[in-house]
């Protein structure tokens, strides 16, 4: 039984592996069943077996990553650190999500372009969720003198989105700017350390 729901779980993975390769390069409307269901080594039955459809994968490849995100800033979080030291752990470890995760950079564009159809669905589950840690977070950093009063969490968030995400969404565009890869590990460094320097200025005492 065990070998039974071993095999199955590394074919789901492998599904989900392979939808997000086809879905980053051609958004959902473009992929197709049967290419994923290659890309995976799969019959295309097996896929519906699991996932019913093409929309109901798409959004198992969004709940994927979405979980994959809460969890690693969840983690990235250590106790006994201050609140500042807590808020950038969150913030590098997206930034760093981001870096590692180009293929969902690129979903998310084919997203905006469709009006975060299907995000809208799921992101309000992973965000109500986080919510907690993060505003214990700011109050914290409000309580002991930290952070100004009064921060709307929610245009905290954005803010961090999209000073984080626009960096690789626009990473060919911005390549123009510099001789040097703009990904590389020095070039991610400091364009965090930038990100940082930003949002605390605008957030701290």
């Amino acid at each position: 039984m065990k070998d039974i729901e071993s095999k199955a779980k590394e074919t789901k993975q492998r599904i989900l592996r392979a939808a997000e390769k086809i879905f980053a390069q051609k958004g959902l409307d473009g992929a197709r069943v049967d290419e994923i269901a290659g890309l995976a080594e799969i019959n295309k039955r097996m896929l519906y077996y699991y996932f019913d459809n093409k929309e109901k994968l798409y959004q198992a490849v969004l709940s994927r990553n979405f979980a994959k995100i809460y969890t690693t800033g969840k983690l990235a979080v250590r106790e006994g650190s201050s609140p500042r030291e807590k808020a950038e752990q969150v913030i590098r470890s997206y930034f760093y999500f981001l870096a590692e995760n180009p293929e969902y950079v690129r979903i998310m564009g084919w997203e905006a372009m469709q009006g975060g159809k299907y995000a809208r669905e799921l992101l309000p589950g992973y965000l109500w969720e986080s919510w907690p840690a993060l505003n214990e977070i700011m109050e914290s950093g409000v309580q002991e003198g930290i952070f100004r009063p009064n921060i709307d969490i929610r245009q905290f968030l954005v803010s961090v989105n999209s000073l984080c995400l626009h960096y690789f969404t626009r990473r060919y565009m911005l390549q123009i700017m510099w001789e040097e890869d703009i990904t590389s590990p020095a070039m991610l460094e400091k364009r965090l350390q930038h990100i940082l320097e930003l949002i605390f200025e605008g957030i701290s005492c």
